[in-house]
Parts: structure tokens; C-alpha cells; sequence
């Protein structure tokens, strides 16, 4: 049986009492981060040395996810947990101080990521998050898309690598809840929200009415059930002088049938005639034709360019003469 000195026995003693206390709960702050709870670039951890004071400090994680502590050099911690960290932190500094039990480490302040804005938004700039934005949540920090916001040629531009790449994305159906991006934007990330060309409506065509021709604006309408024929048209700017009431085509999607035919506004200004102001529905088509010259109209200038050419003709053979 193995017998033990009196010195040997308190040694074990505090050996076992030391095991006891590392594993009771709270006993070590350093290695009880929460899971998840990782260390990112821009974090500020305050270092403590139970019994050398003169070891404790605040560190700085810096770009490349390191510390920089003078005695033992640069100690990379990004990606690890508070206890995590701890635990590598007393390893390293055991170099300088090999009796050294414990390392607390905790998070002064955390990082914030920084996104940019760019573009037809309520507020562009830069804005700041705690963790991993999504572009809702930065479109929205940002006040919301401009109605001049064309939605559809959304970007984001991100260094990889030490070059810029861009990100193209969709955004036109984020406002209705639908087609949310998954991509998670990164700290330094700039989105940027174009801005429509003139006279571009931005309305995807299902949501519209496209309407060209013999209007004000040519576009797609935005029409969010149906409506009638001159309430669109007016969205459109109004038809033009030279629009012809009498034949609007008008293309109507039918399941997976297009039907089309001609409407006669003009029966409906005059008469009221309803079928001249018939229901346009989201997605159609409208193509408002200009009025051509009657056949006596054009006659009439051919008639007097005529006159006008042979007078200057006469003219000149008087000065002649």
C-alpha cells in the first residue's frame, strides 16, 4: 500500500480541491462562454489575471482576428467562444508565467457591422448592426426604397480577396413579403439602389397594366385589381392629342390564353357606351394608336406646298426680269 508524507498529502489535497473548483459551476468564467457566443473582428475584450494584475488589459481584436498582447505576440481568437479564448489565452501566457491558473476574459464592447447605403433610399449613409444584417434589415434602416428606386438592379459590392465583386439581386417583390434574398451581408458591405430611368414606372408587368402608344407617360401602370380602361389611361398621363379614341388594342391574358380586340373609347366619351370603358386587369396590355391624316387633309397640304413652290418660282423669274 502506498504510504504518503505529510507534504505529499497536502499537496493532493489542493490538487483535488483545485480539480473540484474548475469543475463546479461558475468556477471558471473564462471557459463558460455561451455557444455561439463567438469573437469577431472590432471586439474589445477586457483581459483579467486573477493574482497578476500587471498581465491585465483590453484587447482589441483587430482585421485579422488577432490580439496583440507584448509578452508572448499576436494571439488569434476569432471564430472562438469567451471561455474558448480564455482557455488558449492561459495557455499562451503561461510562457511568461507558468504557475498562472486562470484567464477571465469578457466582452467590453461588442463588434458592430457596418453597412453602406447607396442610392434612391429615405436615408443613405452608413449604418451600424450587431450582428449579420439581411438586406431587409439594412433596406429598412435605411428608410425604405424611394419611389424613384428601381428595385429590380439592386447590388451589393463586397471585397473578396482584396477586389470588389458586386452582387446582383431582385428586390422588386420585398415589399409585398415575397422573394426575400438570403444572402447575409458582411461588415464593410455597400448596397446600392439605382435609380429608375425617365419615365420608367418600375412596376413589374404582372402587378401592371403596360401601356404605350398615344399617352403622356408610356409605362406599366401599377393596378392592383381591375380597373376601368380611362382610369388607366389617365395613370398613363392621359392620352395625347394625336391618340386615336377609337382604336385602343387591348391584349387580356386569359389563363394561358391572350385575347385581344379593339375598344372604342370614343363611344364612351360620347354615348357612354360601357363597352368603351371596359375593366383592365393586371398584367394586360394596352396599345393606344395615333390618328393618321384623312385623305383630304393631305391633299390639302400637297395642294399648298404646291402653291407656295410656284410662287417662289414667279418670284424669282420677276427679279430676273
Amino acid at each position: 500500500m502506498t504510504s504518503y508524507t505529510k507534504e505529499q498529502g497536502r499537496r493532493l489535497m489542493l490538487a483535488l480541491a483545485f480539480l473540484a473548483l474548475l469543475a463546479a459551476p461558475g468556477a471558471a468564467p473564462a471557459q463558460t462562454g455561451a455557444v455561439g457566443d463567438v469573437i469577431r473582428p472590432g471586439d474589445v475584450l477586457q483581459m483579467v489575471v486573477p493574482g497578476r494584475p500587471d498581465l491585465d488589459r483590453a484587447l482589441v481584436v483587430d482585421q485579422n482576428g488577432s490580439v496583440d498582447i507584448p509578452q508572448v505576440g499576436e494571439v488569434r481568437l476569432t471564430g472562438l467562444s469567451l471561455g474558448e479564448a480564455g482557455v488558449l489565452m492561459k495557455q499562451r501566457l503561461r510562457l511568461i508565467a507558468p504557475t498562472l491558473d486562470a484567464v477571465v476574459l469578457s466582452r467590453a464592447e461588442a463588434a458592430s457591422f457596418r453597412v453602406y447605403v447607396l442610392g434612391q433610399v429615405g436615408q443613405p449613409g452608413m449604418h451600424d448592426f450587431p450582428d449579420h444584417p439581411s438586406v431587409w434589415d439594412v433596406l429598412r434602416a435605411a428608410g425604405g426604397p424611394l419611389k424613384s428606386a428601381d428595385l429590380r438592379k439592386a447590388r451589393v459590392i463586397r471585397e473578396e480577396a482584396g477586389q470588389a465583386g458586386t452582387v446582383a439581386m431582385d428586390l422588386s417583390r420585398i415589399l409585398e413579403g415575397e422573394d426575400f434574398p438570403t444572402l447575409a451581408l458582411r461588415d464593410g458591405d455597400t448596397l446600392v439602389i439605382p435609380s429608375l430611368a425617365d419615365g420608367v414606372s418600375g412596376v413589374p408587368a404582372e402587378r401592371g397594366v403596360k401601356v404605350f402608344g398615344g399617352v403622356g407617360v408610356p409605362s406599366i401602370v401599377l393596378v392592383d385589381e381591375p380597373t376601368p380602361l380611362m382610369d388607366v389611361l389617365m395613370l398613363a398621363g392621359a392620352p395625347t392629342a394625336d391618340a386615336d379614341m377609337k382604336k385602343i388594342l387591348w391584349v387580356h391574358t386569359a389563363g394561358e390564353v391572350d385575347l385581344a380586340r379593339v375598344v372604342n373609347l370614343r363611344a364612351y366619351l360620347e354615348k357612354g357606351d360601357p363597352a368603351g370603358n371596359p375593366l383592365i386587369h393586371p398584367g394586360d396590355t394596352l396599345d393606344v394608336t395615333l390618328s393618321r391624316p384623312g385623305k383630304v387633309a393631305n391633299s390639302f397640304k400637297f395642294l399648298l406646298g404646291t402653291a407656295a413652290a410656284l410662287a417662289a418660282v414667279y418670284v424669282a423669274l420677276n427679279q430676273t426680269n
